[in-house]
C-alpha cells in the first residue's frame, strides 16, 4: 500500500469515528432539524409524568418547545413539581437527585410563569443557596470533606440563574464565591474535572463535559454579576451576545464595616481569561471531547456545548460550525419513535437524553439571554408621575421593561412640573460658563443630563431638587444612584421620598428595601399633635443606610475604586 493511500485511509477512519458516526458529518438542513424537534416533542408527550426526578426536565423541555403551560402534560408536570414545595414548612423536598432535581424544577417553573410560581421558585432557590459549600462550589448534600463537583455546581448555578430571571434576589456573594471556586479548580490548560482535588489534575482526568460545564457556569456568573456595555472587557473583538445584559436582581446583603481602603483587583478579566482557556482546550480537543456514544453523558455533552458556546459567543470551534455538526450527529441517532435511546446503565434516567438533544436542537439557551429593555417613554411607568405611586406598592409590577400600576394618580406631581416656570443656574466659577436658564416644565430635556442634574440636586428650591430626583430615576443609570442616596437625607421630606422612588426604579424593586413610602402618612388623621421631625429623621436614617449598602453591593465593578472589595480579594489568583 502506498504512503498516500495510507494517509487517505487514516483520514477517512478519523472522520468516520468522530462521535460514533458511521458517515462524514454533513450539516442538517432546517427542515430536518424542525422535523427532528417535532418528533422528539411528540415522544415526550407520552411521558407518564410520575414523581420521577426527571419530570422537571421533561416539563421544561416541552415549555421550551412552545408547549402551553396549560396543556395537560405540562400542567401535570408543574403540579408534581409544586407538590415538592411544602408551603407550611417553607421547604423544598426533592425526591432523588438533590440539586440536579432542584434546578430542573426551578427552570420549569420559571419558564411556565415566574410570577405565579414565585413562592415556589424562592423556596427552591433557598434550598440551592443553602447547599453551597464554604469553598464556593456544590457537592452531594451532607457529605463532608469534599472539594466540590463541577457538574453539580453547574446545575446549581443554572437553577439560581432561573431564579434571578424570575426576580428572586440572590446575594451577589453566592455567585462571586462560585466564580472563585471555578478559577481555583481549573487546570492550567483550561480543562475541568468532575471532582477537583488538592493536586493538579492529569490530562486523563479532564473531561469535555466538565470543561464545557465550567466555562458555561462562569458565563452564567458573568451574566448576573456585570452590567454591560459599561463593564470592562479584555477582548474588544468578542462577539459575546451578553454585551447588552444588565443586572436586574439587586441584593443588600453586605457589611460595609468589613470593607478596607485600597485599590480593587479586577474580577472580570480573570473570568474572561478562564473562559478563554477553556475555549482553547475545547478547540484543541474538538474531536476527542465528546464522550463515547455508549457512555452515559453523550447527550448531556451536547446540551452543555450548546449552553457554553451560546453564552460565550463561540460561533465556531476548530473552525467548524459546532451547532451544524452537533445537529447532524444527534439527528442521525434519533430513533424512529422520535426519542433518543439512553445507554444501558442510564435507562433509569430516560428520557433525559431526549430532553438534552431537543434543548440542543432548539438552541434553548439563546432564548434565555435577555435583551436590554428600551428606555421607557416619558409618561409611562412607576416614575411617570413621581409622587403619583399608589400607597400599596404591591399593585406595582414590571412589564415589557417598564413599571406599571393598576391606576395612575399623577396630578400632584404633574401640577408641580407645569407650575415651575424656569430657574437660573448659578455660574460655575471653574468652567466660566454663562448663566443658564432651564425650563423645568420640559422634563424630557433633563433625563440623562447628569451634569445639569447634579447642579439641580443642590438647588435651594426643594421643588427643583424633587424634579432632579425624578429625572435621575428616569435616567435609569445605577452609576448616578449616589446622588439619589444623598437626596434621601434632604431636609424636605418630599425630595427624600422622590429620591427613594427613583432608586426603586433603578433597582427594579417596586417595594424598595422594605421601608414605608411616607413615614408621616399614618399620622395624617391623628387627633393629637405629633412631633413628626424625629419620625422623619429616623426614617431617613434607615432608608439612607439601606440604600447605601445596596449601592456598595450593586454598583459596577469598574466603579469600585474606593475600597478593597472583599469579593475582588477572592479573585487574587497566583499564575
Amino acid at each position: 500500500m502506498s504512503l498516500r493511500k495510507s494517509f487517505l485511509l487514516l483520514g477517512l477512519t478519523l472522520l468516520i469515528s468522530f462521535s460514533g458516526q458511521n458517515q462524514p458529518i454533513q450539516a442538517a438542513d432546517e427542515n430536518e432539524i424542525a422535523n427532528a424537534i417535532k418528533k422528539g416533542v411528540a415522544s415526550l408527550r407520552t411521558f407518564p409524568f410520575n414523581n420521577k426526578f426527571v419530570t422537571g426536565l421533561v416539563t421544561y423541555t416541552l415549555i421550551s418547545s412552545g408547549e402551553s403551560a396549560e396543556s395537560p402534560e405540562v400542567s401535570r408536570g408543574l403540579e408534581i413539581i409544586t407538590n415538592k414545595c411544602r408551603q407550611n414548612e417553607n421547604q423544598y423536598q426533592p425526591t432523588q437527585h438533590h440539586y440536579y432535581e432542584a434546578t430542573i424544577d426551578i427552570m420549569a417553573l420559571q419558564a411556565a410563569d415566574p410570577e405565579f410560581y414565585v413562592s415556589e421558585i424562592e423556596m427552591i432557590a433557598q434550598y440551592i443557596v443553602d447547599g453551597q459549600e464554604e469553598h464556593g462550589g456544590w457537592y452531594y448534600p451532607n457529605q463532608p470533606n469534599n472539594l466540590g463537583d463541577t457538574s453539580i455546581t453547574q446545575y446549581a448555578l443554572l437553577g439560581l440563574w432561573a431564579a434571578d430571571r424570575a426576580g428572586v434576589f440572590i446575594p451577589n456573594d453566592v455567585f462571586e464565591r462560585a466564580a472563585a471556586w471555578h478559577l481555583s479548580t481549573q487546570a492550567q490548560n483550561g480543562g475541568y474535572t468532575y471532582h477537583p482535588t488538592n493536586q493538579p489534575p492529569n490530562r486523563s482526568q479532564i473531561r469535555g463535559t466538565m470543561t464545557l460545564a465550567g466555562s458555561g457556569s462562569l458565563a452564567v456568573i458573568r451574566t448576573i454579576l456585570f452590567q454591560r456595555p459599561n463593564a470592562p472587557t479584555t477582548d474588544p473583538n468578542s462577539k459575546n451576545p451578553l454585551n447588552f445584559l444588565e443586572r436586574v436582581a439587586p441584593s443588600s446583603d453586605i457589611n460595609p464595616a468589613n470593607q478596607v481602603q485600597g485599590v480593587p483587583k479586577a474580577i472580570r478579566p480573570q473570568i474572561d481569561n478562564s473562559i478563554k482557556l477553556s475555549y482553547q482546550w475545547i478547540d484543541q480537543n474538538y474531536y476527542q471531547a465528546p464522550p463515547n456514544v455508549t457512555e452515559n453523558h453523550f447527550y448531556y455533552y451536547y446540551y452543555a456545548l450548546e449552553r457554553s458556546a451560546t453564552l460565550n459567543g463561540w460561533e465556531k470551534i476548530q473552525n467548524q460550525d459546532w451547532y451544524a455538526d452537533g445537529a447532524e450527529i444527534l439527528i442521525n441517532r434519533q430513533s424512529p419513535g422520535g426519542n433518543w435511546i439512553e445507554s444501558t446503565s442510564y435507562q433509569s434516567n430516560a428520557p433525559s437524553g431526549t430532553c438534552f438533544c431537543l434543548l440542543f436542537l432548539m438552541r434553548a439557551t439563546q432564548k434565555l439571554i435577555p435583551q436590554r429593555a428600551p428606555t421607557p417613554e416619558i409618561g409611562a411607568g412607576i416614575l411617570a408621575g413621581g409622587r403619583g405611586l399608589p400607597d400599596d406598592l404591591t399593585k406595582v409590577e414590571f412589564k415589557d421593561g417598564q413599571l406599571k400600576t393598576e391606576a395612575s394618580n399623577r396630578g400632584e406631581f404633574n401640577q408641580l412640573m407645569a407650575g415651575l416656570s424656569s430657574i437660573e443656574l448659578p455660574e460655575i466659577p471653574d468652567e466660566k460658563q454663562p448663566e443658564l436658564t432651564i425650563d423645568l416644565s420640559d422634563r424630557e430635556a433633563l433625563i440623562g443630563n447628569f451634569k445639569l442634574l447634579k447642579q439641580l440636586s443642590a438647588n435651594q428650591s426643594p421643588e427643583v431638587r424633587q424634579v432632579a430626583a425624578w429625572a435621575l430615576g428616569k435616567s435609569d443609570q445605577i452609576e448616578q444612584a449616589d446622588l439619589l442616596i444623598e437626596l434621601l437625607k434632604d431636609p424636605d421630606l418630599t425630595v427624600a421620598i422622590e429620591a427613594r422612588l427613583a432608586l426603586c426604579w433603578i433597582a427594579r424593586l417596586p417595594n424598595g428595601l422594605g421601608h414605608e413610602l411616607d413615614p408621616t402618612a399614618k399620622y395624617a388623621d391623628a387627633n393629637v399633635q405629633i412631633d413628626l421631625k424625629p419620625i422623619i429623621i429616623k426614617w431617613q436614617t434607615a432608608v439612607h443606610k439601606s440604600w447605601k449598602q445596596w449601592y456598595l453591593e450593586q454598583r459596577p465593578y469598574e466603579l469600585r475604586d474606593d475600597f478593597e472589595d472583599p469579593a475582588q480579594i477572592k479573585f487574587q489568583r497566583k499564575n
